[in-house]
């Protein structure tokens, strides 16, 4: 059917639809372009945040195939340290045995007068020493702790040692954690597993418990009354290994792979390094009659002595095991006991003079 239109349409009529159909595509182009660019800065964040997150996917990425390095050279390290130490023991079954089937030496008469009284003391203490009586055959100890294994209140590796009237704080290394018994042998508490890789040297000052881990290149700080985590640090130290506290609190490293004695607040903040020009890869430091002993590994295994303001007193020493660890001890007499690892020996020398 055809469509009929008005004899007349005013000419008007057409003017405001064209009006219409211009705004009418004028308001869709408006608002299509603002939804454009509304997408455009949503794909931009999408794509902002697809890096950042890549990004730090591939630290992470980059951070665990550095720690999975390290595990690997640990485990080779400590597999070696293993096979040596067998061998060690070997050695010194093998020893044993041999003086066991020897015809005993008769030994000359000893001065033993305030030996039993040092004895009683050190029981009293609840030392673990192992203590060379002059006039019996063999070097016994006064009592063992803990047994071969990696359970708790067994140890395989353990490291330092630190003594809290009735209590001893050990630093078990292949169980990365620190074993606390009586001085009767009685198992207490363990903790810092999980938070240790492995523990090495440890001290005690009033309620705390500072603890190196020679591996994370960290000195830690724990809580005596609970053992929770305080703090931990790794400025200003580059492998620590032993290390003690003097009467205010603070914490002395040796630091080794800085080549010098690092000094700690209590509240573990940096204070200064000491003996930078004459340490090689220190293992051990210790403080006695208010002067600071440190033991080196160089090539001569010095001990140095250093003032508490960090002036070098004198050298000595001189053990002749090229890179072997030693660290040292003082007995009640003040007397310096030295553990020297590849000379298998324990050493004491009478307290030098300065």
């Amino acid at each position: 059917m055809a469509t009929k239109y008005p004899d007349e349409i005013p000419t008007n009529h057409f003017e405001l639809a064209e009006q219409l159909i211009h705004s009418t595509f004028d308001k869709i182009i408006r608002i299509a372009t603002e939804r454009r660019n509304q997408l455009l800065v949503q794909l931009f964040d999408i794509k902002q945040d697809y890096l950042r997150k890549e990004n730090t996917r591939k630290k992470q990425v980059a951070d665990l195939e550095k720690i999975i390095q390290q595990l690997m050279e640990t485990s080779i390290q400590q597999n070696e340290v293993v096979k040596f130490q067998e061998e060690q023991m070997r050695q010194t079954r093998a020893e044993i045995q041999k003086c066991e089937n020897e015809t005993p030496i008769p030994t000359p008469s000893l001065n033993t007068e305030g030996l039993d009284s040092l004895l009683k003391q050190l029981e009293k203490l609840g030392s673990i020493q192992v203590i060379a009586v002059p006039y019996r055959n063999k070097t016994e100890p006064i009592r063992s702790i803990g047994s071969y294994g990696n359970k708790k209140g067994e140890m395989y590796f353990p490291h330092g040692l630190a003594l809290d009237g009735d209590k001893i704080y050990t630093a078990y290394q292949n169980n990365d954690s620190i074993q606390i018994f009586s001085t009767e042998g009685k198992f207490i508490h363990e903790f810092g597993k999980g938070q240790l890789y492995p523990p090495y040297g440890i001290a005690l000052h009033n309620e705390w418990v500072f603890i190196s881990d020679w591996i994370f290149r960290t000195i830690f700080k724990f809580s005596k009354t609970n053992y929770k985590l305080i703090k931990s640090v790794k400025e200003g130290v580059n492998v620590p290994v032993g290390l003690t506290t003097d009467t205010n609190g603070k914490v002395l490293v040796a630091d080794s792979y800085n080549n010098r004695i690092a000094v700690f607040s209590s509240d573990l903040k940096y204070i200064r390094g000491m003996g930078k020009d004459k340490l090689r890869h220190p293992r051990d430091v210790k403080i006695n009659n208010n002067i600071i002993f440190a033991a080196d590994n160089n090539e001569m295994n010095n001990i140095h002595i250093f003032s508490k303001s960090g002036d070098l007193l004198k050298s000595f020493i001189n053990l002749e095991n090229g890179e072997g660890l030693i660290f040292l001890c003082f007995d009640l007499y003040n007397n310096i006991i030295i553990s020297d690892n590849w000379g298998n020996s324990i050493n004491i020398f009478t307290h030098p003079t300065i």
